[in-house]
């Protein structure tokens, strides 16, 4: 492919902090070597990561609402359920991602993933191996915000010895007087709930997955406390069983993640009967609390995929 050729570089749906961010950064990489590449994402961005652009002084991507016939990078995802529509006609010609594996090409590709904390981290390591390319003050920035907000600030199981050390070194360039301080003020921002009404809340980080031949949906919101989730269960619980419906997913999942106490209220929609079983754990009126489960990638998903391959 000629470097004059538009590439976009493009996360999941439900843009989150690491994806979008993790483009942006890429994208500045590739256009320094001459590529001609836009950052895009699948739609709106949420408080959190509208803070971090605003914070270190980023343009919010260009919004793309198909694939087809484009030349595209995707970062953050690779399983076809989670790229944005008309991938079938779309050129793509590379894979960074932390993410399981669930990809076919018909042509060779470049195509990476490691099992680290966030997609930044891999950012992050391939501008370090390349002497040719200062990474920015600004680029730093986004960068170390990305591993804070998909680490969870360092509390979540897919948390690695490398992104810390990663975050650390970026920080040398950053110049962030505390990460942690600065990884829960980032967090704050998308942990309230108030005037957002029960689909956006589901909406805001909501990925679904396929396991013998049945789709569910896992969305996962992460708050400083559960009290204002608790509050809204009723209308959470009927727009989680409206969307099954409406998708037809098998079930619905909400992880609501405390953030500060290090555990999930998980939510669960009608025909879910694998929780249980799962985490050997009650479910009282669609609801149970598991402590110390933070990630959905690492603490739910191959428990409840386990289950359902049974």
């Amino acid at each position: 492919m000629n470097k004059e050729d538009l590439i976009y570089i493009i996360g999941h749906k439900s843009p989150d902090t690491d994806t979008v961010c993790s483009a942006i950064a890429y994208a500045e990489y590739l256009n320094q070597k001459g590529f001609n590449v836009i950052s895009a994402i699948t739609g709106e961005i949420n408080l959190e990561t509208k803070y971090v652009l605003d914070y270190f002084k980023f343009e919010t991507p260009v919004i793309l609402d198909s694939l087809s016939q484009k030349n595209v990078i995707l970062v953050d995802h690779n399983e076809e359920s989670q790229r944005l529509d008309g991938f079938e006609s779309a050129n793509i010609i590379e894979v960074i991602d932390h993410h399981k594996i669930n990809f076919t090409s018909s042509e060779p590709i470049n195509f990476q993933v490691k099992p680290l904390g966030s997609t930044a981290s891999l950012i992050a390591e391939r501008m370090f191996n390349d002497k040719n390319f200062e990474i920015s003050k600004p680029l730093a920035g986004i960068l170390i915000s990305a591993i804070l907000s998909d680490t969870v600030v360092f509390k979540s199981n897919t948390t690695t010895p490398r992104d810390i050390e990663i975050a650390e070194t970026l920080n040398k360039i950053a110049q962030i007087e505390d990460l942690q301080t600065f990884g829960i003020e980032i967090k704050k921002k998308k942990a309230s709930l108030k005037g957002l009404n029960p689909e956006k809340i589901i909406y805001s980080d909501f990925k679904t997955f396929e396991a013998c031949g049945n789709k569910f949906g896992v969305g996962q919101i992460e708050v400083v406390d559960l009290s204002e989730a608790k509050e809204m269960k009723k209308d959470l619980l009927e727009k989680m069983n409206e969307i099954a419906k409406r998708e037809n997913l098998l079930f619905v999942i909400l992880m609501m993640t405390d953030i500060i106490n290090e555990g999930s209220e998980l939510l669960i929609s009608d025909n879910c009967d694998c929780i249980e079983k799962a985490f050997n754990k009650k479910v009282n009126d669609n609801c149970v609390y598991l402590d110390k489960m933070m990630s959905r990638k690492k603490d739910l998903l191959p428990v409840v995929m386990k289950i359902l391959e049974a």
